[in-house]
């Protein structure tokens, strides 16, 4: 028989045992940030989980506001499962939210997407300050990460930045800047490079300047893939602007799991309230790029920032919504710079009307009024607002320059757009999708195509073009004259103009595309015919038509040829 332990290896053993089963909590990871956590056993495979929330850079002079991010890994999971009733302590926020998390069956090793956790996860709140829900862990799983919201991390930034190098709008990829850790702040510049810029208007896109605030990440995601996306209003987009967008604007409060400021404790947004006396280094790279781009009203840049999108996340609110900037038609920079002028208020009114109609999901938000700061005006709105539009010299003479539209646009932590589901990443990026369609109808960019008569009839016959929007394309409807009465009529179609001699003996008529297709054309007794060519909305799509006519009760059956017609999309 085995001897008996003596008592104190007989209890090391059961710790032990106890300790191998004890869910373990770190917080050490990439975005990750709590000030404490513990486990107790609640008798089987349940646990009592406290995390403990931490101001940001665990920085105690921080306002109780700013302590709202939290996010965590836990191991050590039972593989037939845990039930985990979870309490986080010491909150700055008082809003329910449904957290996230990512499971693991790999000790930790791979993780799969973030996900709502299931609805019966709602925490509730003991106290103002605590949230308290319970989770029952999958069996297999071994390990989760658990966070307040959809994290979003340095290292996806950098991974979605390299992906866009094949992306066929992207023109450059610049580094404004670093953080004050010495992280890059990247800018992507789309644009389609085959059209001049003049007359290209610029729009500035910036994400993250409150690193928790991630519903702004996944939007510019989504943006990008519009924008590459070869959808008729992108390009036509991209035909007319240069979009200047920077996807994570403070990367070190992102990688340091900060709620609202960067590495050095700073909340960047406020020190727009004196940007050039700022020496914060997340601040001099955009506003140095920004001032690059606008230049002065004496030197205006080449093509100046029209619009400028400040992408946050709110809590306290159900759905995304703006900050419209009350109207003052008495604005004074020094005496009255409540609000805006009233010029760019209403511009403002225009761009949240066009993404509105655009997303249904935004158009389930209420339009929140902003004073812009006043007196203090600490947003980068009112920088745009103070120093050109609100600048007599940069509107008017000699620089007769548009006024900037400079807006923030909420998103939110809570519900979805469809009746009762709680957002996720994919409402976002298609939010952003739908952020870019927006722009060209605010732009009121409109597609447009053409039929454009080209080369000459080989004898009399004439034909020419009428268009007409149709399923989202063009009809183009061909009409010709000039061909003996009742001949035989055949419409032809090509990808390519070409001016190619008809075999003998009709040379002297000039075939004007390649021939791809043809159809017959009825000719009526007065050398009257007509057909129609459906256009598909494709940029750059392009088809050269003309018309053959035999007379068939002429001795040799004369031939004739019409002048070519090209429709084309002109986007």
């Amino acid at each position: 028989m085995p001897r008996p332990l003596p008592a104190a290896a007989a209890l090391s053993t059961l710790l032990l045992a106890a300790a191998a089963q004890t869910p373990q909590v770190t917080f050490a990871g990439e975005t990750m940030r709590l000030r404490s956590a513990s486990v107790t056993p609640a008798g089987g495979t349940s646990f009592q989980v406290t995390l403990t929330m931490e101001n940001d850079n665990g920085n105690p002079s921080l306002p109780t506001s700013y302590r709202r991010w939290w996010h965590c890994q836990i191991g050590n999971l039972a593989a037939a499962g845990n039930t985990l009733v979870v309490t986080v302590n010491n909150a700055g926020y008082s809003d329910v939210i449904l957290p996230v998390w990512a499971w693991s069956t790999d000790g930790g090793a791979t993780f799969g997407a973030y996900a709502r956790c299931p609805t019966s996860a709602v925490p509730t709140q003991p106290t103002g300050t605590s949230h308290r829900f319970t989770l029952v862990t999958p069996p297999g799983v071994t390990t989760i990460r658990l966070a307040k919201y959809f994290p979003y991390t340095v290292t996806r930034k950098d991974a979605f930045v390299a992906s866009l190098a094949p992306h066929p709008r992207v023109r450059a990829v610049t580094v404004l800047g670093t953080s004050v850790q010495g992280r890059p702040i990247h800018c992507v510049e789309f644009t389609d490079v085959a059209v001049p810029d003049a007359q290209k208007q610029r729009i500035w896109i910036h994400a993250g300047i409150h690193p928790a605030e991630t519903t702004s990440f996944f939007a510019v995601e989504g943006l990008a893939a519009w924008l590459g996306s070869g959808d008729p209003w992108a390009e036509l987009l991209l035909d007319r602007a240069i979009v200047d967008v920077v996807p994570m604007a403070n990367p070190d409060g992102t990688a340091l799991g900060n709620y609202r400021v960067n590495a050095g404790s700073v909340n960047l947004e406020e020190s727009w309230a004196a940007p050039y006396a700022s020496t914060v280094p997340e601040i001099v790279a955009l506003r140095t790029a920004i001032e690059g781009h606008m230049g002065t009203p004496q030197a205006p840049g080449s093509n100046p920032i029209t619009v400028l999108l400040n992408l946050h996340s709110s809590h306290n609110i159900s759905f995304p919504f703006h900050f419209q900037h009350t109207a003052n038609p008495n604005w004074n920079p020094v005496t009255n710079n409540s609000g805006v002028l009233p010029v760019v208020h209403a511009l403002e009114g225009q761009w949240i009307a066009a993404f509105r109609a655009a997303s249904p999901f935004v158009a389930l938000g209420t339009t929140q009024s902003s004073s812009a700061g006043a007196p203090t005006r600490p947003f980068v709105e009112s920088m745009m607002h103070d120093r050109w539009s609100a600048v007599a010299a940069w509107t008017g003479a000699p620089a007769f320059q548009r006024p900037v539209m400079a807006i923030t646009f909420e998103g939110t932590y809570g519900q979805g757009p469809a009746a009762g589901s709680w957002n996720a990443e994919a409402d976002w990026r298609l939010c952003g999708a739908q952020l870019g369609r927006a722009l060209a109808d605010y732009l009121g960019l409109v597609p447009t195509a053409s039929a454009i008569a080209y080369g000459s009839p080989c004898q009399t016959l004439a034909l020419q073009g009428t268009l007409a929007p149709s399923g989202g394309g063009w009809l183009a409807t061909l009409g010709f004259a000039g061909a003996a009465p009742n001949a035989l009529g055949f419409a032809m179609f090509g990808f390519q103009q070409t001016a190619l001699p008809l075999p003998a003996p009709w040379q002297n008529c000039l075939l004007r595309q390649s021939l791809d297709a043809n159809v017959f054309v009825a000719v009526d007794g007065l050398g009257f015919g007509q057909y129609t060519l459906y256009l598909p909305p494709w940029p750059g799509l392009q088809v050269a038509t003309q018309v053959l006519a035999c007379d068939l009760a002429a001795p040799g059956t004369p031939i004739d040829t019409s002048n070519g017609v090209l429709v084309r999309n002109d986007y």
